[in-house]
């Protein structure tokens, strides 16, 4: 690493000669760096890694990193991205790459620290002046908005219908909630299910849900799985999911075999999009609908960083995802889950449902959301999270008995029951010995959310237990000899339940009348309220829905077209 270097200065005052430790002067009179390369250590989402930035006297002319440990489909876009901005805009004052907002500020602040060295002036850290905002003008047959699962496989299938198709995404980063999903695809087992697959989701849902939208889900999920795999999405193996016996889950995974991330969907769907010839606009925001006289849907007004947007289309499908991430939303349509952290994108903030409320759409919320369970929110959703899904019991943090750890969403339910901001979840030392669970106690203890025990006295000392209430939740929860562990368990959530109501053609309906609004069309978590009541009834729900009802928002576009 090297380190700051001055350049002396002759002065002349007054006939004496005096030497100054002044820096070198770069032309126009700002100050120069020393050129050279100069390193500095991002705190990462996933661990530390190195950052070299190479400078000449004005400017940054390099950035390259050390191996690192972000997810590829999020932090490795953003250090990509970012890279590519720095340079271009010659400051590490550029913006965060939304989507991945903590890789972000841990790489600018790497390069920030690496340009110190190097002696840069202030605008090389400073935010770079905007230009005024630009006004443009595009035209398409089909707007997609949100590029998430539903919005690639609705996209993928208006352009295989023959319309030419744009799709949007306000972040940087595409995927949506897909992305941070473990990408998981639920769908019957064959023509023999489907009866009973509707049946498992109306009995979850209490009765309170749609049948004939699920008969539509149930009858076409194994062709969304077909679509996926002929966009060359493999799996890696297929399970119960829920409290389903019957092995519906389907876990999608990379040529690698690496699983349990989203990215495994949306890669091929990209790459089928952008063969197809879908032109993908990132970081462009939809802020409201374009309407005719009649009320037809014919475009969206949109705004990037540096250009407002008319965007004209033949019709519109709106593919934005859920409301999780916006307290405002969760106030007003499911209370239960103010304050929880969501884990779902960052962008979840109901942007399709305010639109298309704005156009005359119809909405349908009972109040629910994707309930989930996390250890903490300032922690990286995998890895350490997932000891709150791994252990065997939970208790209230005194040690009180509340019950077994069950399918996530039944345990979000029981935490909302009972009201607590935290519980705990217990594990003994066979559970930990268990592949699945590995090392995952460990590793939220070291980050301070857990504590050790070789006995229920030791453990209860640690965590602030009362240890004859500990010791009697470890007798009901069958536990077995120690050493034990317990970590910290909090209400999270992957997604929200309600939104724009839809028909089976995915076509949105006008409030009071219930009729389709012409030419705009939803799909995914943005008009999911027909599938769900209070509580999420089994993991790749979410994605099949979105895809099989993306792909019947894309053929009905692109024949709304034709008429």
């Amino acid at each position: 690493m090297k380190k700051q270097t001055f350049f002396f200065c002759v002065v002349f005052a007054a006939g004496i000669i005096l030497l100054s430790g002044c820096r070198n002067v770069a032309p126009g009179g700002s100050a120069a760096m020393t050129p050279g390369s100069y390193q500095a250590t991002a705190q990462g989402f996933y661990g530390d890694f190195e950052v070299t930035v190479t400078v000449s006297e004005t400017a940054i002319t390099g950035i390259t990193t050390g191996p690192y440990q972000e997810t590829e489909a999020l932090g490795g876009k953003a250090i990509k991205l970012l890279i590519q901005n720095i340079i271009q805009a010659n400051t590490a004052g550029v913006d965060h790459v939304s989507g991945a907002t903590v890789t972000s500020a841990a790489f600018k602040a790497a390069v920030a620290q690496a340009l110190a060295q190097a002696g840069a002036p202030e605008a090389l850290t400073a935010v770079p002046l905007r230009p005024a905002q630009a006004e443009e003008t595009l035209t398409t047959d089909v707007l997609v908005i949100g590029a998430g699962a539903a919005g690639f496989s609705a996209a993928i299938t208006a352009a295989q219908g023959g319309a030419n198709v744009i799709i949007i995404e306000k972040q940087d980063i595409i995927g949506g909630s897909t992305v941070t999903s473990a990408g998981i695809v639920y769908a019957a087992l064959d023509s023999q299910d489907y009866d009973r697959m509707v049946n498992y989701y109306l009995q979850r849902a209490g009765g309170n849900a749609d049948r004939a939208m699920l008969t539509y889900f149930a009858q076409h999920s194994l062709e969304t799985i077909s679509f996926l795999e002929d966009l060359g999405v493999k799996w890696m193996m297929t399970i119960p999911a829920g409290t389903a016996p019957e092995p519906r889950a389907r876990f999608s995974m990379h040529d690698d075999g690496t699983a349990m991330i989203g990215s495994s969907l949306i890669n091929p769907m990209e790459a089928a999009a952008k063969a197809l010839g879908v032109t993908i606009l990132t970081g462009l925001r939809a802020t409201s609908l374009i309407q005719n006289d009649a009320g037809a849907v014919t475009g969206a007004i949109g705004e990037s960083r540096t250009t407002r947007y008319t965007l004209n289309a033949g019709a519109v499908i709106l593919a934005t995802g859920g409301f999780d991430a916006s307290e405002e939303l969760k106030a007003r349509y499911a209370p239960v889950a103010v304050g929880d952290f969501p884990l779902s994108s960052k962008g979840n903030v109901g942007d399709g449902i305010i639109m298309g409320q704005a156009a005359g759409a119809a909405v349908e919320f009972k109040g629910g959301v994707i309930g989930f369970e996390i250890v903490d929110g300032s922690l990286p959703s995998s890895g350490f999270n997932a000891a709150a899904m791994y252990c065997q019991i939970f208790v209230r943090t005194d040690g009180t008995f509340i019950g077994p750890c069950e399918d996530y969403p039944i345990n979000y339910t029981t935490f909302k029951r009972i009201g607590d901001s935290q519980y705990l979840g217990l594990f003994d030392a066979a559970n930990v010995n268990n592949p699945m669970v590995g090392n995952l106690p460990e590793l939220a203890i070291a980050r301070g959310f857990g504590w050790q025990g070789d006995t229920v006295q030791a453990l209860a000392a640690a965590a602030g237990m009362d240890p004859s209430k500990l010791a009697d939740a470890i007798r009901q929860g069958g536990l077995g000899a120690g050493p034990y562990y317990a970590v910290v368990a909090k209400a999270s959530t992957i997604g929200s339940m309600g939104g724009l109501k839809t028909n089976t053609r995915a076509e949105v309906l006008r409030e009071g009348t219930g009729q389709p609004i012409p030419g705009l069309y939803a799909a995914g978590e943005v008009a999911n309220g027909a599938f769900y009541n209070q509580e999420y009834p089994a993991s790749g729900s979410s994605n099949s829905l979105s895809i099989t009802f993306g792909r019947a928002a894309g053929t009905n576009a692109a024949a709304y077209l034709k008429r």
